[in-house]
């Protein structure tokens, strides 16, 4: 399955549980990395230091800077694993999924955020860009 594979409502009520497991982690550590980097920032604003240091503060530093990576480099295994399963990471921060869809022979996205107990919304374009809709609005309803 790629998320370029068309799903109904009903496909994607049933891989919600996985989903939202896999969305749990992505706005966990999507918090966590953008804490690190606000205080990376900061240490690095106060305390700048020349490129070839070999303190061991300057160590520590540039071990937080590789740590950040790995953990963006995980952020991205979680969004290549929503991917697999036929949805798209949208934003990481809110844990919004959407997954394309079709209505009336009309590409659209239906949109799902880690809070929601189930599928309520859709959008016609990009997920920010494009008013998040009800589902039971003029276009989709629950029958797909």
């Amino acid at each position: 399955m790629v998320a370029e594979d068309l799903l109904t409502i009903e496909e994607v009520q049933e891989r919600l549980p996985l989903v939202r497991s896999i969305v749990r982690d992505v706005v966990e550590l999507h918090s966590d990395i953008a804490m690190r980097r606000e205080r990376l920032a900061s240490i690095r604003q106060r305390h700048p230091s020349p490129a070839n240091s070999t303190s061991i503060y300057e160590e520590e530093v540039r071990q937080m800077e590789e740590e950040l990576i790995r953990d963006e480099q995980r952020l991205e295994g979680y969004s290549d694993e929503l991917l697999s399963i036929g949805g798209v990471l949208a934003d990481a921060a809110t844990g919004t999924v959407d997954f394309p869809s079709e209505s009336g022979g009309d590409r659209l996205w239906l949109c799902w955020r880690f809070d929601e107990p189930v599928v309520m919304y859709w959008h016609a374009g990009p997920c920010g860009e494009s008013e998040r809709l009800p589902l039971c609005h003029e276009r989709v309803c629950e029958d797909g």
